[in-house]
């Protein structure tokens, strides 16, 4: 089974509120067209969410690793 690299963000209502407002704004405060902002409010919300928690969840950076040299022996 292949492994599942899905991010799953939550966002609350509240949030996409706000966006679907400030979108709803921007376009000159139309009538009739909520469902549309609202729907775009949640695509854009989870979009940053999940770039969000991705950015959490990313492979920590791998310890550096350092090269070393065999040991020579001195000549006497």
């Amino acid at each position: 089974m292949a492994a599942d690299n899905t991010i799953i963000a939550t966002v609350s209502d509240e949030k996409i509120r706000a966006i679907a407002h400030s979108l709803w704004v921007e376009a000159g405060e139309p009538e009739g067209q909520a469902e549309e902002h609202w729907f775009k409010a949640i695509e854009m919300a989870s979009a940053k969410a999940g770039k969000a928690a991705k950015a959490k969840t990313a492979a920590k950076p791998a310890a550096a690793k350092v090269a070393t040299k065999p040991a020579t022996a001195k000549k006497p």
